[in-house]
């Protein structure tokens, strides 16, 4: 019985591991064991990133975000009136509940910034107070 069973096994194993296989395996696999051996090299050989402009640049974005959010929260109420005023109640409410969606997207943009650059919850709260003032 044992012989069945090896005899079985060699029969599988010798449709699944056909010439053409093994080639398809081989130029597959030899492009990433290449890489696998080159990648310690090129980390060692990297320097470390420059982050100096990322805060400038993620200002820029908190500045366009709320900017956008504005117009969206404007544009959505504009269209609700219109809504209202032409007698459609269900598109007035989802216009009007459009622009208060956008106006959540204005307030939570400088936290959403700041979790993106690093900063600390200090200087969303100093950046707030600036807003504000």
């Amino acid at each position: 019985m044992s012989q069945k069973i090896t005899s079985r096994l060699a029969t599988m194993a010798a449709r699944t591991f056909t010439k053409q296989h093994m080639r398809t395996a081989g130029r597959t696999l030899v492009p990433l064991f290449v890489a696998l051996a080159l990648s310690p090299v090129a980390a060692h050989a990297q320097g470390s990133v420059d982050l100096t402009g990322v805060t400038t640049a993620m200002s820029s974005v908190e500045t366009a975000a709320k900017l956008g959010g504005a117009i969206a929260v404007v544009i959505g109420i504009i269209f609700g009136v219109f809504q209202f005023m032409g007698r459609n109640i269900a598109g007035g409410f989802l216009a009007i509940g459009g622009g208060l969606f956008a106006g959540i997207v204005i307030g939570f943009a400088p936290q959403w910034v700041s979790s993106l650059t690093g900063q600390t919850v200090s200087m969303i709260v100093t950046h707030a107070v600036k807003v504000m003032a």
